[in-house]
């Protein structure tokens, strides 16, 4: 089970299609599947009734899980916009990539690790 939350997730859903190895298969990992962001709880093909090495897993749609930003050319702010890579890679860079969620904290330019807000807003 995921140990990275900062704030417990209160909506999960079972998900197909996560990824197996690499980003987004470890519990804890930010994903996003099906036009759902989420948090893999429990690591891709484990917990209970799922087969081990499927590409089924619960992901949490929503809390705050603290996780590593790469932030590029400019420092985050609290409630600045966090964005997911198609490869599963969270950063501050709208271009090419989907809004995952919120920072929850200030983080300087590097690769931090802060708490970053769930977000499945529609419109957002």
């Amino acid at each position: 089970m995921a140990s990275n939350f900062r704030i417990p997730s209160k909506n999960n859903v079972i998900a197909q299609g996560l990824p197996t190895t690499g980003a987004g298969s470890a519990a804890g990992d930010p994903v996003r599947n099906g036009g759902l962001n989420g948090a893999n709880l429990w690591g891709t093909g484990k917990g209970q009734g799922i087969p081990e090495g499927s590409t089924y897993g619960m992901i949490a749609l929503d809390g705050v899980i603290v996780t590593p930003v790469v932030v590029t050319t400019t420092a985050l702010k609290e409630n600045d916009p966090v964005y997911i890579t198609s490869a599963g890679v969270l950063n501050n860079t709208s271009t090419s990539n989907t809004l995952f969620g919120y920072a929850d904290e200030p983080a300087a330019v590097g690769t931090q690790t802060i708490g970053v807000r769930i977000s499945n807003a529609v419109g957002a």
